[in-house]
């Protein structure tokens, strides 16, 4: 989450904390405007926390896929090549597959789950023979399992991708909408508490956007400090 959407939420907060301490009177209602403004602020949490996980949550998914890529290579691939390369002579009429050897060490996971299928493909006409020599009966079986568990991080660094893509939009609208929920406020307040100057005073501070840190001076920020959000005057 950006420093300024922070703040346009933070103000929202403020808007909702003077709604409470300020109720409307007479015909006039927050309501509508006030619920919206709920809905907005529990939304955009959500989204906003979405951002802020988000880029751990693949960084440990990575790391997973790191850690999935080298167990392949060290506990499936590398012992079928040993033996396959100590019992398949390669001037033999059997001959060694080329898919029955190992893999360059920086392949990425699309081309590493490749070579995965083309090793077990290769490696069913000799499967008697690389159980005999140290293999487990359901060598091929458990390399199948670690070939989907390591694809199943593929898809799911994907989902989180496509997770805190979703987040940064739904936060912007949600931003948006909020400030319009705030400028049918204003038009209440303003109506309401006409002539009392302490609570307009603290309507205007409470709506306020202020200013990151280290900026010239405090004012709300302008319509062009945020893209296509619209701040109450």
């Amino acid at each position: 989450m950006y420093a300024r959407q922070k703040q346009v939420l933070e103000s929202f907060v403020r808007v909702r904390t003077f709604l409470e301490d300020h109720p409307a009177t007479g015909w006039l209602t927050y309501s509508g405007a006030r619920e919206t403004l709920d809905e907005v602020l529990q939304r955009a949490f959500a989204h906003a926390g979405t951002q802020v996980s988000g880029p751990a949550l693949h960084r440990g998914e990575s790391s997973r896929q790191r850690h999935l890529m080298g167990r392949i290579r060290d506990r499936h691939m590398r012992p079928i090549v040993t033996i396959a390369r100590a019992q398949i002579e390669p001037g033999s009429d059997v001959g060694l597959p080329v898919a029955l050897r190992m893999p360059k060490v920086r392949l990425g996971v699309t081309l590493l789950l490749q070579a995965c299928d083309g090793m077990m493909a290769a490696a069913v006409p000799f499967a008697e023979t690389l159980i005999a020599h140290g293999l487990p009966s359901d060598f091929l079986a458990r390399f199948e399992e670690a070939r989907e568990e390591l694809d199943r991080t593929r898809s799911r660094r994907a989902e989180l991708t496509q997770s805190h893509i979703g987040a940064r939009a739904g936060l912007a609208a949600e931003l948006r909408r909020g400030r319009r929920a705030v400028d049918r406020l204003d038009a209440v307040v303003r109506v309401a508490f006409e002539g009392d100057e302490v609570v307009l005073t603290a309507w205007r501070s409470a709506k306020r956007v202020r200013l990151l840190p280290g900026a010239r001076r405090t004012r709300e920020l302008e319509p062009a400090d945020e893209p296509g959000l619209r701040l109450a005057a």
